[in-house]
């Protein structure tokens, strides 16, 4: 996570697209496209709908969506999220709700598959 983020905060409704550099914090409401460098976390007060492609996202909140994320997903227990996700990194903590499918591009040892 970089020094800084930027925060979306509780109440805050935002339409669009969002793109940049920077570790992004949303407490709010985002509907359209993120594309972030760093790493965007939807609060347990967040809900997202949108496809969103990130080098990391940690979800405690409600996201509606596809993601891509070339290193970790991580969803929290009180976390809903609907869509499809890729990635090589998942931790889905007990009590979370995922409904989507998962790609991972695994290297796999021979014999298996």
């Amino acid at each position: 996570m970089a020094d800084t983020a930027c925060v979306i905060g509780e109440g805050i409704q935002i339409k669009g697209n969002l793109s940049g550099s920077g570790d992004l914090v949303i407490c709010g409401r985002v509907e359209g496209q993120i594309n972030l460098q760093d790493h965007l976390t939807v609060e347990s007060t967040g809900m997202v709908v949108a496809d969103v492609s990130t080098r990391g996202i940690t979800i405690s909140g409600t996201m509606s969506g596809n993601v891509d994320a070339s290193e970790a997903v991580v969803i929290s227990a009180q976390a809903t999220v609907q869509g499809d996700i890729t990635t090589n990194d998942l931790q889905i903590a007990e009590g979370a709700s995922l409904h989507g499918r998962l790609i991972m591009d695994l290297d796999l040892p021979e014999g298996i598959l």
